[in-house]
């Protein structure tokens, strides 16, 4: 008889995600109260009791409060003592079309970046990255991977693709501005082409940005370039669809 640890194994491995550490009890018990209470109610609905919590989900007191307090750090509830859990009202942020960094953009909108790179390392370029750079397939790349987070909310998956010549020797400093130091050796990105579409996220990058896995999301694709029109960023970034939207205006023509 296998126990529940090989179970979650083999869940993960159908999902693709061999490698990803199991989930902590209370994290998946969070998904399940969000999906089942947070998403389908309104805004400062009542979330039943811990003990009625415990009771339909069959776990400790302690898991029960420890998911509760992860989704209230997220801002997706709120208690009251004394009174009970509530819906919180879910803030979307919103991007106007204006080339600006995950840091400017959300600190113009009143909330605290963060980073954590997750990886940064030197790849061969693949086809899709060799095309956007307008370099040759294989040649060498900064592969940069972090997850961009919101007042402590995990908010962006981001993938993105670098000259090395743009750095000028020197490693990329991914715990500074990428912006400053582009601009200091002359490849500071001056504008850029987006694309922005729906996807699904797989286990490694739902596990990432505390989200069901498969669940839809907001893929932005970017080509950066310099003011010489060298293309020196190759970046996509999973956006939370549920936190994050783009908003623009548009005109007619001839009017």
């Amino acid at each position: 008889m296998r126990t529940k640890t090989t179970n979650k194994q083999t869940n993960l491995h159908r999902q693709g995600a061999n490698n990803l550490p199991a989930e902590p009890k209370y994290r998946s018990l969070a998904r399940i109260i969000e999906q089942r209470y947070v998403l389908e109610g309104k805004p400062h609905d009542t979330l039943p009791t811990e003990r009625e919590l415990q009771n339909i989900f069959n776990v400790s007191r302690d898991t029960i409060r420890r998911a509760l307090y992860s989704l209230s750090v997220r801002g997706l509830i709120y208690n009251i003592q004394g009174s009970g859990t509530y819906i919180a009202e879910c803030q979307r942020i919103t991007k106007k079309p204006h080339l600006t960094s995950f840091t400017e953009d959300m600190t113009a909108r009143g909330h605290v970046p963060a980073s954590t790179t997750e990886s940064c390392s030197i790849v061969p370029a693949s086809a899709t990255t060799a095309r956007n750079l307008n370099i040759s397939a294989g040649e060498e790349v900064y592969e940069i991977i972090r997850l961009r987070t919101a007042d402590g909310v995990p908010m962006a998956y981001e993938r993105a693709y670098f000259l090395v010549e743009a750095f000028a020797g020197q490693q990329p400093q991914v715990h500074a501005s990428l912006d400053e130091q582009l601009q200091r050796t002359g490849y500071r990105i001056v504008s850029a082409h987006q694309r922005i579409s729906a996807t699904n996220l797989n286990a490694e990058e739902a596990l990432a940005l505390e989200q069901p896995f498969g669940i839809a999301t907001l893929k932005v694709e970017r080509i950066g370039y310099t003011e010489r029109g060298i293309a020196v960023e190759s970046t996509q970034t999973l956006y939370r669809a549920d936190r994050y939207d783009y908003e623009m205006r548009i005109n007619r023509d001839n009017v």
